[in-house]
């Protein structure tokens, strides 16, 4: 997941360079009427990157999920507003690029599955 990562850092936009401490601020679900919407070659970018962050929150980085949700329902009319939201979420997984899931066992209680 290292190698995923270290592509979508080398092909994203010099301005969501930076870090944040969580992926999404308290506006995360505003949607601004008045932003200025994406011209075409950004709107497609953004969709590209949103695509490749879904990817990864249903991979490794659960931490993102809301976020990205979020940014899912954006994708078809993304303003700069939901730019900047995206930017977090990738400067988010900039500072926080070596958090992945682990998964390990004790001696606690056990778990099953029933699939009936």
């Amino acid at each position: 997941m290292y190698d995923y990562i270290d592509k979508m850092l080398a092909e994203w936009p010099s301005d969501m360079n930076g870090v944040s401490t969580t992926p999404a601020a308290l506006h995360l679900f505003y949607v601004d009427d008045g932003s200025q919407k994406l011209d075409e070659d950004r709107a497609q970018m953004f969709h590209h990157l949103v695509a490749k962050l879904l990817y990864l929150s249903q991979r490794s980085r659960q931490d993102i999920q809301t976020a990205v949700a979020f940014l899912c329902t954006r994708v078809q009319s993304p303003d700069m507003d939901d730019y900047k939201k995206l930017a977090r979420v990738m400067k988010y997984i900039r500072s926080t690029r070596d958090i992945t899931l682990t998964i390990e066992a004790d001696d606690g209680p056990k778990w099953w599955v029933d699939s009936s």
